[in-house]
Order: structure tokens, then sequence, then C-alpha cells
């Protein structure tokens, strides 16, 4: 009996537990680099900051050493971001470049034959 009480109380915490997490928005969240091309002006990287803050991203790290950062957000939210009218514009002259974080590799993923 104890322990199908138990069960039942850990589902129930599982169950909400997922739906805070969906009712926040924080479910999908991934780590996004955003980046630019030396040179970039400081309203093209503002006007991106703040749309893609809009959009619903968190900026987690800016880089020092060259022009970008780090978002932490939703797939949809980066599409949206996308999909702005002026983003194109700074698409085809400034290129930044959006892409998922992750691992990087080189010569196969790290799997070196002799």
């Amino acid at each position: 009996m104890q322990f199908k009480f138990l069960s039942f109380l850990i589902c129930l915490f599982v169950t909400f537990v997922s739906a805070a997490a969906i009712f926040t928005g924080k479910e999908g969240q991934v780590d996004w680099v955003v980046s630019f091309k030396d040179g970039t002006p400081k309203s093209i990287i503002d006007f991106t900051v703040k749309n893609l803050k809009e959009a619903g991203a968190e900026i987690t790290h800016e880089f020092s050493i060259i022009e970008g950062f780090v978002i932490k957000a939703t797939e949809a939210a980066v599409k949206a971001f996308q999909g702005l009218e002026g983003y194109a514009q700074i698409q085809a002259e400034w290129k930044p470049t959006i892409e998922q974080d992750g691992p990087v590799t080189a010569f196969g993923g790290g799997k070196i034959r002799a």
C-alpha cells in the first residue's frame, strides 16, 4: 500500500514539474552562438540583441575576442527573429551566423588513427 502511494506521489510530482516547464517556456531552450564578421556596427549588434530578447531569448555570455554572444532560446524564438524584415537586410550585408551550440570536433570526431 505504501509503495503505491509513493509511486502516485512521484508521478504527481513529475507531472507538476513538466507542466511548470511547459508553462514557463523553458522546455526546449538550447544554447545558440550568434556571431558577426569583424567591423559589424554596434547598431546592428544592438538590433539583434533587442529583437532576440523580444522573441524570448536570454543572453548568457558575451564574447570579448570576437563580435558575438551566446543565447538560450527555443528554435521557434530563433526562427521568429530570422523572419523579421530587418533580419533579411542585416543578413544580406553583415551575414550574422546563428547556430546551435554543441561540441566541435576535427579529424573524424576525435578518433585519430595511426
